[in-house]
């Protein structure tokens, strides 16, 4: 068996490497060699991903540990570092690394001539480094710091092509945004010190002590600590994974290049904060008012991002509010003690997603930078690989029957409404008394008519670019081609993920491996959840309306836009009006909650704050300035001056003793 560490290691080798290519042909007009440095780029993240497919084949159950060396040791605070290999890492590993892989191929093709291309690929293996760090650590801390250094990452990409003065307002405003969160990220991991010390901060010790607390009988002792720990760590993972009220910065971060929005944006920096819920869920099953506050903003999160989603007219717009959705569901699922639900979701929302992504990659590569749909259309015929793989994963979004979005999506729509176990309190109303109000249903409606959304807005997507016919110029109509094979075979590759990977947890067909897998891990928090509704409800009811939900979508998106007349597109493709008010409403309560606060407060500080203290310090510099030189007026070489104010000096404290009482 290999060890643990030269996962990671081979990413680093690779960011080390392309680094140094990258700065040493930095005064070459040319650069360094593509093919040479794109071979690097994919051989590591490749090298990484086989790594881990062999350490997955010999994995025994309770997974494997290992660690490399001390990283902190001072008196009341110890921290190694060290990495735990389980279900749940294996599971995340096998598609950061597989698809990471795949997305460093499909780069080579879109960055082709671009002058930071050894630059590129240098941050991508950093990257996957911090990723694969984030995934792999046994304790929190180590966690972090991978946690700061995929952020830093997304920091770099998203204002990659630095000359655009937007890109570089994108990638700070995601810096920001995601900064907020790591502090509740920080804070988090604070409280829980103050309970267990630095030793709680490792997983295997923090899920011992739950236990212990559990089989004690004294979760009432701890809940207050670990409710605010729960709060903060959750704060930590809106801001990651662009949940309310840290989620504007996904939708700006795709001024990157869009692998890039492919890889990090989609498919797996996001999911760090599903992630870690899972990875925390031991102590989130303990927390219901916090599992609560998890549903209603992924529930809120979801719907409110798919009804943006509707108003996009840039095709990576659409995609992010898509994701920002999807995201939502998973939340939602974590939320109702449903950690293996969620994390399916994610493994198979990083297919389809990452497929759309590279997909919508490959059309604006054929359109010479073109984003806006409304200048698109009939580009199947053009592009018949490119909108078969979209395709496939649209109808994997959506939920069609058969298809992985298809199995995931539904098995999360069932646990909320089996799990979900809000209401509201029972009331007195004229005498007579209402019972509690289960939300089980509410929650799964919402869910429900949101999955209806999603098929409308991905369908107007996949009509506007791929059918009717062409909305651009006849000049960009002679261009279109398809992509290059570079960049095909990852798109396909993915598109085969997005259609097949449900099938790893297709209970209907008795394949339950993928649960398999995490139950050493989430099993013992789930079984600490009792379900809301314990009738029995045949599973085959939920597909059914599920389905109902896409085909619904489907249709509705055929009746309005197959046959609808596309206004021509003037000026920025973002919404207006309306459609505006909404897409940017969390900008706004940012903007008046958080940003002119602030402001106000920098310029008092400023004009205020600082004069006063300028003026005060000039007050009492001028005084001391005054006296002394006062007291230096006295200090002259006259011999009869001097004697005189001695005398005087002598007389004057001859005096006050005198006149205290005193006697000479």
């Amino acid at each position: 068996m290999i060890s643990l560490g030269l996962i990671p290691l081979f990413p680093l080798l690779g960011c080390i490497i392309l680094g140094a290519i990258a700065v040493i042909s930095s005064d070459s007009k040319k650069g360094p060699a593509e093919g040479f440095v794109g071979a690097l780029a994919v051989l590591f993240p490749a090298l990484s991903f086989a790594g881990v497919a062999l350490l997955s084949l010999n994995m025994p159950e309770g997974g494997v540990r290992e660690t490399l060396c001390n990283w902190i040791d001072i008196p009341m605070f110890r921290v190694d570092i060290g990495f735990l290999f389980d279900g749940l890492s294996r599971i995340m590993l096998l598609f950061v690394t597989g698809i990471g892989s795949l997305i460093a191929l499909y780069s080579i093709g879109y960055m082709h001539g671009d002058r930071g291309f050894a630059r590129y690929f240098a941050y991508i293996n950093l990257f996957l480094f911090s990723m694969i760090v984030l995934v792999l650590s046994d304790n929190l801390l180590l966690t972090f710091l991978g946690w700061e250094g995929v952020g830093l990452c997304s920091y770099l990409l998203i204002g990659f092509w630095n000359k655009d003065l937007n890109n570089c307002k994108a990638a700070n405003k995601a810096f920001i945004v995601n900064r907020v969160g790591d502090i509740g990220f920080l804070l988090g991991m604070l409280c829980l010190v103050t309970i267990g010390g630095s030793a709680i901060l490792n997983y295997d010790v923090l899920s011992n002590f739950i236990s212990m607390v559990i089989s004690g009988n004294h979760v009432e002792l701890v809940i207050p600590v670990l409710s605010i720990a729960g709060i903060l760590f959750f704060i930590g993972c809106t801001g990651k994974s662009a949940q309310i009220p840290l989620l504007t910065w996904l939708p700006d971060a795709m001024a990157g290049p869009t692998p890039v929005s492919a890889l990090i944006h989609a498919a797996t920096m996001v999911t760090s904060g599903v992630y870690l819920l899972a990875r925390l869920g031991s102590m989130f099953a303990l927390l219901p008012v916090v599992l609560d506050i998890i549903v209603v903003v992924g529930m809120l999160t979801a719907f409110w991002a798919a009804v943006a989603g509707l108003f996009q007219n840039d095709i990576k717009k659409v995609l992010a509010y898509s994701t920002i959705s999807q995201l939502g569901y998973m939340f939602m699922a974590s939320g109702v003690c449903a950690f293996d639900a969620s994390i399916f979701h994610v493994f198979t929302h990083a297919f389809f997603k990452a497929a759309l992504f590279l997909g919508a990659g490959a059309v604006i590569h054929a359109l010479s930078g073109e984003q806006d749909m409304r200048k698109m259309g009939g580009l199947l015929k053009k592009t018949p690989v490119t909108a078969c793989v979209m395709i496939f994963a649209f109808l994997a979004i959506v939920g069609f029957p058969g298809f992985s979005g298809f199995w995931s999506k539904d098995l999360i729509l069932e646990r909320l409404f089996m799990n979900c176990s809000m209401f509201i309190p029972g009331f007195t109303i004229f005498g007579a008394e209402v019972p509690n109000i289960p939300l089980n249903g509410v929650v799964y409606g919402v869910g429900l008519a949101t999955a209806v959304i999603t098929a409308v807005y991905m369908g107007r997507l996949i009509i506007l670019t791929f059918f009717g016919s062409y909305r651009g110029s006849k000049e960009s109509e002679e261009h279109i081609h398809e992509a290059p094979a570079v960049m095909l075979i990852p798109m396909v590759i993915l598109a085969f993920g997005a259609v097949f990977a449900g099938y790893l947890w297709a209970d209907s067909i008795g394949i339950k491996f993928f649960a398999e897998t995490l139950a050493p891990v989430v099993g013992a928090a789930q079984a600490y959840n009792t379900p809301a509704v314990l009738a029995h409800v045949n599973p085959v009811v939920f597909a059914a309306l599920g389905t109902v939900a896409a085909l619904l979508g489907m249709f509705i998106a055929y009746k309005i836009y197959a046959n609808a007349r596309i206004p021509a597109a003037k000026g920025s493709s973002a919404p207006e009006g309306g459609k505006a008010t909404w897409t940017f409403l969390f900008d706004y309560i940012h903007k008046y909650v958080g940003i002119i606060p602030v402001n106000v407060l920098a310029w008092i500080c400023d004009v205020v704050v600082d004069k006063i203290l300028a003026a005060a310090q000039w007050t009492i510099g001028a005084i001391a300035t005054i006296l002394g030189d006062g007291a230096a007026s006295f200090q002259v070489r006259k011999v009869r001056v001097q004697i005189a104010l001695s005398i005087v000096g002598l007389v004057a404290l001859v005096a006050i003793v005198l006149l205290t009482g005193g006697s000479l």
